[in-house]
């Protein structure tokens, strides 16, 4: 085994958890690409972490060795299992996070103020009494929280002890650093995109297809005063959307706070109850939908890797969304649609790959799929002659009443894929039908208490 490379998927239920391990001349490089759950945490990843520790690699005192952790954005689906305890003992050489996470980045500053409101947003109403909430409002709500995995974060920004500097990374990460810098973290502009060069074998690579450095400029969207009446002016009270100009005109009292608090508003006296119920009503859903685009936003800031290793070469999407209507000034964009804006991305991206981890635990909205993305898209990038295709997930509604896996999406991705499934255990609309690999459906694994997908290459494969 040592002489192939190795891509494992842990069957974690809703989340992301990638262990993958390079042949590297002599020895052997390893990756861990995000580690949660939005199950609970102690019971589904600690046997997890356990197992990805006693198969890493050892470094020269004889230590578990994880040469790159890669954080591809805060989703507790995608950090939960993070806990320094867990890691404890763990040589840890490098950690990779989006770009957004860098709380001093100048160009995420709305995004980050965006993400406080709705987390205050989300507290609030998962904290009011006598509100019944659906499945599918809760498991939004939920995600929106990941900024209470206060540990996590913590660990990944000072806490886990790091042989290189902390990175946060983007497309375009290696023209914003010194030649110094660059030098330290192997990385440098190669076509238009940062790739890294931190391997034993210079024909390796490891390129960084999103997200791009602008988070704000190119995710976020501008301000506008009737998007959501009722979160607008909450946004307004950041010091990051308070000081943006043409804002002035909207700006309420106090716009100078930099923190928000949402109250349990009492009841009007001047209103009916029903009436009242009405207005809560229409607060709740101007909240949920507040909280869907907060979710979005993170999920278009994945870090999306292409690695590149004796010819081979497999992508890793995180949880990258697809909108399908192309780069929009001034609009919330996804991040399918603004990579295939870029032509320097596009070069990378529209050749087959050998290996496709779907984005997004197989959401209709997280690979270009429709708006004619299957016949223009996928086809260049998967092909049943070559490509293998993975995707953790787990069947259930998320969202707006998004199905997950989404059936049609995984037929396509099935007739595309060399490793096509087919599941007598699927949802009724895809027995019988092609699939592409799922981690709820099937296990390589042979232990009791971890299960996993796992796909090899060798170089001569």
């Amino acid at each position: 085994m040592d002489n192939n490379l190795l891509v494992r998927l842990y069957r974690v239920g809703f989340g992301d958890c990638i262990y993958v391990q390079i042949p590297d001349g002599a020895d052997l490089y390893s990756i861990l690409i995000d580690c949660g759950t939005s199950a609970a945490a102690e019971a589904t990843l600690k046997p997890v972490v356990q197992h990805i520790r006693a198969h890493l690699p050892k470094d020269k005192n004889g230590k578990p060795r994880l040469d790159l952790l890669v954080v591809t954005h805060p989703h507790a689906d995608h950090i939960k299992g993070i806990d320094p305890a867990w890691f404890k003992d763990v040589t840890i050489d490098r950690i990779w996070m989006t770009a957004f996470m860098n709380q001093k980045h100048p160009q995420a500053k709305k995004a980050q103020a965006f993400e406080e409101v709705a987390y205050a947003v989300t507290k609030s109403l998962l904290t009011r009494p006598g509100l019944q909430l659906s499945l599918g409002a809760k498991s939004l709500l939920a995600r929106s929280l990941s900024l209470n995995n206060t540990n996590v974060l913590s660990a990944l920004r000072t806490g886990l002890t790091t042989t290189y500097p902390r990175l946060y990374i983007a497309r375009d990460i290696a023209s914003q650093l010194s030649k110094a810098k660059q030098t330290q973290h192997k990385l440098s502009m190669e076509n238009g995109v940062t790739s890294f060069r931190g391997f034993k074998e210079q024909s390796s690579c490891l390129r960084i297809l999103a997200p791009e450095w602008d988070i704000d400029g190119t995710y976020l969207g501008q301000f506008t005063s009737t998007s959501n009446a009722f979160l607008d002016p909450l946004l307004l009270k950041t010091a990051a959307y308070a000081t943006t100009p043409g804002n002035a005109a909207f700006l309420p009292a106090g716009a100078s706070e930099s923190k928000t608090h949402i109250p349990i508003e009492p009841h009007p006296a001047n209103i009916s109850n029903r009436d009242f119920r009405l207005l809560r009503s229409r607060l709740l859903y101007s909240a949920l939908a507040f909280s869907q685009e907060d979710d979005d936003l993170k999920n278009n800031v994945s870090v999306v890797l292409l690695l590149e290793w004796r010819g081979k070469r497999l992508l890793f999407t995180g949880d990258a969304e697809w909108d399908g209507t192309g780069v929009q000034p001034g609009q919330n964009n996804s991040s399918w649609d603004v990579m295939l804006n870029n032509q320097a991305v596009k070069n990378f991206l529209l050749q087959p790959v050998d290996l496709l981890k779907v984005a997004h635990h197989g959401s209709i909205n997280g690979s270009p799929f429709d708006l004619q993305g299957a016949a223009q898209i996928l086809p260049k990038i998967a092909s049943p002659e070559r490509t293998h295709i993975v995707v953790s997930t787990v069947v259930g509604v998320h969202g707006k009443k998004n199905p997950v896996p989404y059936a049609p999406l995984m037929a396509e991705l099935g007739r595309l894929a060399v490793n096509q499934r087919s599941y007598p255990d699927s949802e009724s609309e895809l027995i019988g039908k092609a699939q592409p690999r799922r981690t709820d459906l099937e296990s390589d694994s042979t232990e009791i208490g971890v299960d996993y997908l796992e796909v090899t290459f060798s170089s001569g494969q």
